[in-house]
């Protein structure tokens, strides 16, 4: 029943997206090829003999407009009349620009002063007529997201479909199916990286196929009226850029790590085998303390690293921790939905009641927080602990910063929890100085087991002793004795 029941959900999707999809690509495509077909026609005098403009007003408050007309012309000593007046195939009132009113206007002029206009002929098929020749880009751009969009989800939806058919039943396998189909991230290792950049090149296909064409058809408009707060606008394409470039560095950061041969970390079910169960229970039974203590989950360090996290290099004295950029996606992701709802509610406000204070707050705080989603996802972090000192290296967006501190002045290292995503939490860890400066060395660490592993890598390579050196589950003892964390 799950099985048939995602698939029938996928259906859903499939069928409404898909079909405008594949309409509004019709739309383009007919256009285009008119468009292209219609370059050797030829130069005709034709005679006006009907204009008129209609229009409509819509539930939106908005009014639609049609061009209608009708013209005689000769060629080749034979008389013909038709009523294209436009190249586009997809016909009906529209309020994309002003060619229906100009059409209209010119051919109205025309007729009341007696004088030709001219139309272009297919001399192959003289009755085969049109009065503007002249490709409509708004209605191209405007049919653009409809194209892309919605077809790309109805594809999206039919690929998931498939997956959910040819995979294992139940819920569970269904769920992980559509994932796949979709490229959610949900591995680790280079299979995880892989579909991280996946994801994320989807999500800026989509992202970038509706904000583009609706910045090319709003800022001439809005530049014509002197509506310069309307320019918020330009905030859509701008995160769509930053989408691109983390997806094209995620990207880079999978192949190079494929090309460097990284091992897998190792798999959960190694990790849950009955021998390493057993080796955990007999080492959780006492404190290390001394004194009985409840099961508790193995030694944080027996957790490896995975490489979706950082590049772990240890050799000599000298630990370093190259962060990947894929650690941040989920929080990055969350702010981007969360910005383009608020982005959403302020276009809708704009587009009902016109530029206002709600819209204008609404539209400029959702592109702020797709800004930081993006730079979340972006930024980097490179950490060394040699014999001498800790040296770190914090990239991204905004600019860079390094720290460096010697060793022997590292007197506690702290784990904090920072968000959750799904109910998972994520941490990030500090070192602090004696002068209390609080130096990261990790962030964006999913989970407590990977964060415990990695403060105890960390602190061991500091040299601080075991009770300086903070937990998920408690934070660091605080050196100024205050106890905060």
């Amino acid at each position: 029943m799950g099985k048939l029941g995602a698939a029938a959900l996928c259906l859903v999707f499939a069928i409404p997206f898909g079909g405008v999809g594949v309409f509004a690509t019709w739309a383009i495509g007919s256009t285009l090829h008119e468009a292209w077909r219609a370059r050797d026609w030829v130069r005709v005098r034709a005679t006006v003999d009907e204009a008129s403009l209609s229009s409509s007003s819509g539930s939106d408050g908005g009014t639609t407009f049609r061009a209608d007309g009708r013209y005689r012309y000769v060629f080749e000593g034979r008389p013909y009349s038709g009523s294209r007046l436009g190249i586009s195939r997809l016909g009906g009132s529209d309020n994309i620009d002003d060619w229906h009113e100009q059409t209209s206007a010119r051919l109205a002029d025309a007729r009341a002063a007696g004088l030709p206009v001219t139309v272009w002929v297919n001399p192959d098929n003289p009755a085969d007529s049109v009065f503007d020749r002249e490709l409509r880009w708004g209605e191209v751009l405007f049919l653009v997201p409809f194209s892309l969009a919605f077809g790309g989800v109805g594809v999206g939806a039919l690929v998931a479909m498939y997956y959910v058919l040819r995979g294992k039943g139940g819920q569970g396998g269904a769920n992980e199916a559509v994932g796949q189909a979709l490229g959610a991230p949900s591995g680790q290792g280079a299979s995880g990286g892989d579909s991280s950049a996946r994801f994320l090149w989807v999500f800026a296909f989509f992202w970038n196929s509706m904000s583009w064409p609706i910045a090319f058809l709003a800022v001439p408009d809005i530049v014509e009226r002197g509506e310069w707060m309307g320019l918020l606008v330009l905030l859509f394409p701008l995160v769509g850029l930053g989408l691109l470039w983390a997806a094209i560095s995620v990207t880079w950061s999978a192949f190079v790590a494929k090309r460097r041969g990284t091992a897998t970390p190792p798999s959960a079910r190694a990790r849950s085998a009955p021998g390493a169960f057993a080796e955990r229970a007999a080492r959780a039974m006492f404190d290390p303390h001394g004194g009985p203590t409840r099961l508790r989950p193995p030694p944080a360090a027996s957790v490896a690293i995975p490489e979706s996290l950082a590049a772990v290099e240890e050799s000599g004295g000298t630990l370093t921790l190259r962060y990947s950029r894929r650690r941040n996606l989920g929080l990055g992701i969350a702010l981007l939905v969360t910005g383009g709802v608020l982005s959403a509610i302020g276009a809708a406000i704009l587009a009902a009641d016109g530029i206002g204070l709600a819209a204008a707050a609404l539209l400029a705080i959702g592109g702020l927080v797709d800004v930081a989603a993006v730079a979340t996802m972006v930024k980097s972090l490179a950490v060394t602990v040699s014999r001498s000192e800790l040296a770190v290296e914090k990239s991204g967006l905004f600019g860079r910063r390094a720290w460096r501190a010697g060793r022997d002045e590292i007197v506690a290292l702290k784990v904090g929890n920072t968000h959750s995503v799904n109910d998972v939490p994520y941490f990030a860890l500090h070192a602090v100085d004696r002068g209390g400066q609080r130096i990261p060395v990790g962030d964006g660490v999913r989970g407590t087991d990977i964060a415990d592993s990695l403060a105890q890598r960390i602190g061991r390579a500091l040299g601080l002793d075991p009770s300086r050196i903070g937990s998920a589950g408690s934070p660091a003892a605080d050196p100024s004795g205050t106890g905060d964390a």
